[in-house]
């Protein structure tokens, strides 16, 4: 498996992106949109300091523009 580098986060940077994802989240709700496993992969892995958010949609937009569906993206990644 591919070695990652680890994105350095603080605890403010962390405690900031765990805001956004329950207000990002939040909002959704309120259109009955629940998060499903694919997000909260990519969520857990920013969290983790695997990938930064930027990154892991530059990606994801690259897959669907080869693939022209997001199935396999996850699988696919090394920082999940």
């Amino acid at each position: 498996m591919e070695v990652l580098d680890v994105i350095e986060l603080s605890p403010a940077e962390v405690r900031n992106i765990e805001g956004a994802i329950r207000q990002t989240n939040a909002i959704f709700a309120l259109e009955g949109f629940e998060p499903d496993d694919f997000t909260r992969a990519i969520d857990a892995a920013v969290l983790a300091g695997r990938v930064s958010r930027m990154q892991a949609g530059d990606e994801m937009r690259a897959w669907v523009a080869e693939h022209k569906t997001t199935d396999g993206f996850i699988e696919s990644r090394a920082w999940v």
